[in-house]
């Protein structure tokens, strides 16, 4: 028999997707994954089709995609009688997905329960599961989560489990970005849920996969993931906020506002840092976005250590509010920009027993160390200290 010819995507292969750029669609394999020698694989090939109902038709409907198991609105109805059942075929009745039941015994049992560190435990609540159940874009990324995660526990099925949560996170926008972006009573706990999953989800991917491009690949992946994160703000600012005050996460919402404290007093390495950024005279516009940034990593560090219990939020937390003129330093490569974050990745290399982080905290100071050269060794004194004494310790 001939080949069947392969449909494109519109939207080009699934790992240009996930490393967020332009797809030529070339079949089988487009020009980017095949000059960085990537799997190259597109969404539809992923899809099933499911039969229409009616033997009498040639045509057969799409299911809803990769990230689910619905069926077809007219299978949802319940038969009137137990003879309606006979209208049925096994083939017409899409069969239970095991991979999307592993992820989910994954996400409810280890994935969410490993970032409950602190206060996080509200993530692992009925209320917020039946949040997540009923909203198929916030699943669906759940699940690209949980894969993420079991990428990571199983390196020899790590390409696998990879593309489930390329895939699963493409199916996820897709759906999220065909809804109105209005934000309300109904959508703004799903839509503040879902800005958490994308921003962990890509924070991890920047941090633990750093299979390409070496630290200036790193540092372009990175600052996406930074300005994906700030988009958060626009979910939990103004009467958002408001209306997710007297939301299911109002409790732990209050207990954030509390964690991240802006009054407390700056700690020794932060003040060494403001001290340095100013007798360096780069100016009140350039020195006010630092010395904002260093407060808020300030703040970062009293919530991710705060009471000596370690603190995911502390990590997650500070691209958020940390000024957006710092990223634009970061994308010029600013020295000082460089140091700060070196100073960033001292949390991560606290956390590093943690998946979502891993070995990321001694790879980016000691990369920015390697970038900087002596001539920054001063400014770098802390983060190479913190190395030092772990591996004294170990």
């Amino acid at each position: 028999m001939p080949r069947r010819a392969h449909r494109k995507s519109r939207n080009g292969c699934l790992e240009c997707k996930r490393r967020h750029i332009k797809c030529d669609e070339k079949y089988p394999l487009c020009s980017n994954c095949r000059s960085s020698e990537r799997s190259c694989e597109y969404a539809d090939r992923f899809v099933p089709a499911v039969p229409s109902r009616s033997s009498k038709s040639s045509t057969s409907s799409p299911a809803t995609g990769p990230g689910t198991n619905e069926l077809p609105s007219d299978h949802l109805a319940a038969p009137t009688s137990s003879s309606s059942y006979s209208s049925f075929s096994s083939s017409e009745i899409p069969p239970v997905n095991l991979v999307h039941t592993e992820l989910l015994y994954n996400l409810t049992t280890q994935t969410l329960p490993s970032l409950t560190l602190g206060v996080s435990s509200w993530i692992t609540s009925a209320d917020v599961h039946r949040v997540a159940i009923s909203t198929p874009y916030l699943m669906n990324e759940l699940l690209a989560l949980s894969a993420l995660h079991l990428s990571i526990l199983h390196p020899p099925d790590r390409e696998r489990y990879r593309r489930y949560a390329a895939q699963l996170q493409t199916h996820a926008l897709e759906i999220h970005n065909q809804m109105s972006s209005e934000v309300d009573k109904e959508t703004c706990v799903p839509l503040f849920l879902f800005s958490c999953g994308i921003g962990m989800h890509m924070l991890c991917d920047v941090l633990v996969y750093r299979d390409h491009g070496g630290f200036d690949g790193f540092l372009d992946r990175y600052v996406h993931s930074f300005r994906l994160q700030l988009g958060i703000r626009a979910v939990i600012s103004g009467s958002s906020w408001t209306v997710l005050r007297e939301s299911i996460l109002k409790a732990p919402l209050i207990n954030g506002e509390l964690l991240f404290n802006w009054d407390t007093d700056l700690s020794p390495e932060c003040q060494k840092l403001i001290e340095l950024i100013e007798s360096a005279k780069l100016g009140d516009s350039i020195t006010s976005t630092y010395r904002h940034t260093v407060m808020a990593l300030n703040v970062a560090m009293k919530a991710a250590i705060g009471n000596t219990i370690k603190n995911v939020s502390g990590i997650t937390g500070w691209p958020v509010i940390v000024n957006p003129g710092y990223v634009e330093f970061l994308v010029l490569r600013r020295p000082e920009a460089l140091v700060i974050l070196a100073h960033y990745a001292v949390l991560l290399h606290w956390h590093r027993d943690l998946w979502l982080f891993g070995d990321s905290g001694r790879f980016v100071i000691e990369s920015i160390n390697s970038h900087l050269g002596l001539d920054w060794a001063h400014w770098l004194e802390w983060p190479n200290q913190v190395l030092r004494e772990t591996d004294v310790n170990h």
